[in-house]
């Protein structure tokens, strides 16, 4: 909150605003795990392991959204020049969009235990091919969600990536 001072009020404020976003949480989340065999071209570059980690023996493709109402309130909140508490909003969204992140995170690591298996470092994709190849796999435009000419995507709260799948752990004897 770029330094602000943490008073009563400011934290009334951020309790009330965390209790109206329930109100404005239009959600939606579509993934898809994927093996080697069945991978588009375009990625490559995921399977490629992070330092310390080993060779991915799946991905689980995902994109997860808050909704557009949360931002359509972030937008009226700017139009009337409320500062703090475009900020506030601000700060939730991104809150919010990475607790959706995480909840296909957790479906994901389900469907990886049931494969002995388990989730390396989730990757958020940040390049706009990447980021369109992810909507255009899951038909993310039956939920709302697009990628607009300028780079950004719509939801403004919108989450795209990739986790990969450790290979099983080997049983010792």
């Amino acid at each position: 909150m770029d330094g602000a001072a943490i008073t009563p009020e400011m934290e009334k404020a951020v309790e009330s605003e965390c209790v109206s976003a329930v109100r404005r949480l239009d959600t939606a989340a579509l993934y898809e795990t994927i093996t080697p065999a069945h991978a588009a071209d375009w990625l490559a570059p995921s399977w490629i392991p992070a330092e310390g980690e080993k060779k991915p023996v799946a991905l689980t493709l995902f994109v997860a959204t808050i909704g557009v109402p949360f931002e359509n309130e972030l937008g009226d909140a700017l139009a009337r020049g409320e500062g703090l508490r475009s900020r506030l909003l601000t700060a939730l969204g991104e809150e919010l969009a990475e607790q959706a992140a995480l909840f296909v995170e957790r479906l994901a690591a389900e469907e990886a235990r049931h494969e002995s298996c388990e989730l390396e470092e989730r990757r958020l994709f940040s390049d706009p091919d990447s980021v369109r190849s992810t909507l255009a796999t899951l038909g993310a435009d039956r939920v709302g969600i697009a990628y607009d000419a300028v780079g950004h995507l719509s939801p403004r709260f919108t989450r795209a990536g990739v986790i990969p799948w450790g290979p099983p752990a080997k049983k010792k004897k």
